[in-house]
Order: C-alpha cells, then sequence, then structure tokens
C-alpha cells in the first residue's frame, strides 16, 4: 500500500511540475496608464499587474487591481484607495506568433486585439505591441511592451474619478521567460 500510495504522490508531482511549466505568471509587472482630469495630465502606475502567458495557446491574460495604482495627486490615491467595491481591470489576448518563444527572431511588431473587462463590462480594444528577442547567456526571453487605450465610457472608470477624460492611454512592458 506504501509503494501504491508513493508511486501516486510521485505522478501527481510530476504531472503538476509538467502543467505548471505551461504557463508563466508574475505578479509583479509594471503599468502606467496617463489621462486627463479637469484638463490637467495625470500619471498613474502600479508595479502590481499580474500577467500570465499560456504557452500553447499564446494568450495573455492581465490583472490590475487599480487600487495599487499611485499618481503624483493625493485627492485622486485617496478616491481611488478608498472605494468599497473592487476596482479590477482585466485583459486577455492571443499573441498571434507561435514561435516567439522557441528560437532567436528580429522584434515582431503587431496590432494586439485585446478584450478589457472592467466590473462586469467587456468590450475590444486594440493595442500596439511588440516582442523583442533578448538573449541572457544560455538561457533566452523576450519583452513584450504594449500600448494601448482604455476607453472610459465603457468602463463606467468616469464614476469613480470626476471630471476624468474619455480615454486613459496604458502601457506596459514585461519579460517572459523561455518555455525550457
Amino acid at each position: 500500500m506504501k509503494t501504491k500510495l508513493l508511486t501516486f504522490t510521485v505522478i501527481l508531482i510530476t504531472f503538476c511540475e509538467v502543467m505548471a511549466q505551461k504557463i508563466y505568471k508574475t505578479n509583479d509587472g509594471h503599468i502606467e496608464m496617463m489621462t486627463l482630469v479637469d484638463g490637467k495630465i495625470i500619471k498613474a502606475e502600479s508595479h502590481n499587474l499580474s500577467l500570465y502567458l499560456d504557452y500553447d495557446s499564446k494568450v495573455v491574460k492581465g490583472v490590475l487591481d487599480l487600487k495599487t495604482l499611485v499618481t503624483d495627486v493625493s485627492d485622486i490615491n485617496t478616491i481611488i484607495q478608498e472605494r468599497e467595491d473592487p476596482l479590477i481591470l482585466q485583459f486577455r489576448g492571443a499573441i498571434p506568433s507561435v514561435d516567439f518563444l522557441s528560437k532567436r527572431h528580429d522584434p515582431i511588431s503587431f496590432n494586439w486585439l485585446v478584450d478589457v473587462t472592467y466590473q462586469g463590462k467587456t468590450y475590444k480594444s486594440q493595442f500596439k505591441a511588440t516582442i523583442t528577442h533578448i538573449e541572457q547567456g544560455v538561457s533566452m526571453s523576450c519583452l513584450i511592451s504594449a500600448t494601448g487605450q482604455v476607453l472610459v465610457s465603457k468602463t463606467g472608470l468616469d464614476s469613480v474619478i470626476e471630471g476624468l477624460d474619455k480615454i486613459i492611454e496604458v502601457q506596459f512592458y514585461q519579460l517572459i521567460l523561455k518555455l525550457e
């Protein structure tokens, strides 16, 4: 009985490790946003962007709690952080390149169609994205960078911050490690 239990445990751990290697995950991605509030430029950033890349499907999912955003305007920081309801912004999109993590490559630029979800509302947005190969000795990785816009009217963020402009510019960079 102990041998069967030990064998089952080894198989389970091996299966979990193999499955875990199919998803790249980080919880400390960097994202920047910029918009106008009452006609003044406001920049916000967070180092708490969670990103997930499925190595098989090349789908990237991003999750950001807007309460982790920091601006240089203390009143806006207070408004965001004191909200009781969750302020979770999500996006999801497939990368249209099947081999960017399997071999060296020149920068790959593409129009990236993503689904943006906030407060249960989902709409499509197009980001300009680039995947750049990075040499790191023996290992390889890629830097994914993307810029795009979030439409305030589609999200309802204007009810959170009065005087918010119609568009929020979004930019993020994330290093993705090569699957070994």
